[in-house]
């Protein structure tokens, strides 16, 4: 993606990060214009970037793109402190459902590409996590106690 961000953090973990448009990303990985592309499992495989020479996944979890449930907040202050609490448990069911229906096409995914040859390589989070503290400094200051929460979960 053309972000500043996703380029600082690959960089920052040793990559050379370049912005490219997702409908190049096969014909880059078959012609070796790169040598590898962030993506999660379900994208590899339906995108088929795993048929364009990809021998290898490694699963680093530096970046995670959160699906996000948005609402005007004009809307939200013409309803009632009911309708309210009805949309927010109502997100909150439609939240944990995508999230069990995302890890459940995660392993199917998964699944598929290891039938297809790809070798899933297992690797330690800690170093990409350290390597990026730089980037969470630039880009993060502002959020430096969302940072401490999340940080505090892992």
């Amino acid at each position: 993606m053309g972000n500043p961000l996703f380029v600082d953090t690959m960089n920052a973990m040793g990559g050379n990060g370049i912005t490219m448009g997702h409908n190049d990303t096969y014909s880059a990985l078959q012609t070796n214009v790169v040598d590898g592309a962030e993506n999660n499992p379900p994208t590899l495989f339906t995108a088929n970037h795993y048929s364009a020479g990809v021998k290898y996944y490694a699963q680093t979890t530096h970046l995670i793109i959160p699906e996000i449930f948005v609402m005007s907040k004009v809307t939200w202050d013409k309803m009632s402190k009911d309708e309210q609490a009805l949309v927010m448990k109502f997100s909150r069911e439609a939240q944990m459902e995508q999230r069990a229906l995302w890890d459940k096409s995660v392993a199917e995914y998964s699944t598929k590409l290891k039938a297809a040859g790809i070798q899933f390589v297992n690797v330690d989070k800690k170093p990409f996590y350290d390597a990026t503290a730089p980037v969470r400094a630039k880009h993060g200051a502002q959020y430096a106690e969302l940072i401490k929460r999340i940080e505090a979960v892992k």
